[in-house]
C-alpha cells in the first residue's frame, strides 16, 4: 500500500507528532507536528485510540477510549496450525514462519502499553491447552497494544462537524483491518465531496 501511494505521488511522513490545529474561521489552516506546519487542502484523523485526544482540541465531543490488549509471539520449530482458532475474545494465529501469536483482551487502562503478569499467564495457560506441543516453543517476545474503542461499539466515520474539509475515520477498536477497505473508500468520496456509498448516521462525528 505505501508503494502505490508513493508511486501515485503520496508524500508519506512518518513518524510525526501532531501537536495542535491552527484554525482559521472554520477551517484547518495547518498542524503543528514535530517536523513543523503542515498544510492540505483537506484533513482526515485517523490516529485511532489517540484521536479522541486530537478531537478534544477541536472542541468535538467523542467517546473514543484506549482498549489495551495483550499479546505473545511463540518461536515454534514446524507450523503447528494451518488455520487462525479462535475462542471467544481470544485467538491464535499461525504466521508463514513457523511463528504463532497469542492474543488478546480488552483492557480500559487509559494509554497504559505495559503487559502483565497475570494476563500473560492467562493467555499461555489457554495457548498451551489448545495446542500442547507449544508448551516445549520458544515465547520470543510479548508486548501490549492499543485499540481505538468507542463508547457505544461503532466507529466515528464522516465530517466533522462546524469545520470544512476536515474529517474523522476511527474507533473501529477490533475491526480495523476488516473494515479499512469501506472505510478508505468512504473517506475518499467525501474528500473529493462525492455523497458516500452508505448511510453515516451511526457513524456521526460528534457524538458522545
Amino acid at each position: 500500500l505505501v508503494q502505490a501511494c508513493r508511486q501515485r505521488g503520496v508524500l508519506i511522513s512518518e513518524h510525526l507528532a501532531a501537536h495542535a490545529f491552527n484554525l482559521r474561521g472554520n477551517q484547518i489552516e495547518s498542524v503543528a507536528t514535530s517536523a513543523g506546519e503542515l498544510q492540505a487542502g483537506s484533513y482526515c484523523i485517523t490516529s485511532g485510540a489517540w484521536t479522541g485526544q486530537l478531537l478534544k482540541q477541536l472542541s468535538v465531543p467523542n467517546g473514543i477510549l484506549p482498549v489495551r490488549g495483550q499479546m505473545i509471539l511463540y518461536r515454534c520449530p514446524e507450523r503447528l496450525l494451518q488455520h487462525i482458532v479462535n475462542e471467544g475474545t481470544r485467538y491464535l494465529v499461525p504466521r508463514n514462519d513457523g511463528r504463532l501469536l497469542v492474543g488478546s483482551c480488552e483492557e480500559e487502562v487509559g494509554f497504559d502499553k505495559s503487559t502483565t503478569a497475570e494476563m500473560l499467564t492467562e493467555l499461555t495457560t489457554l495457548a498451551e491447552s489448545l495446542v500442547p506441543q507449544l508448551r516445549s516453543a520458544t515465547v520470543e517476545r510479548s508486548w501490549a497494544g492499543l485499540r481505538p474503542g468507542s463508547f457505544d461499539g461503532f466507529p466515528y466515520l464522516g465530517p466533522i462537524p462546524g469545520l470544512e474539509h476536515a474529517f474523522v475515520a476511527a474507533g473501529h477498536f477490533r475491526s480495523g483491518l476488516h473494515l479499512s477497505t469501506g472505510t478508505a473508500v468512504t473517506v475518499g468520496q467525501l474528500i473529493r465531496g462525492l455523497e458516500p456509498a452508505i448511510n453515516l448516521d451511526a457513524f456521526r462525528v460528534g457524538r458522545g
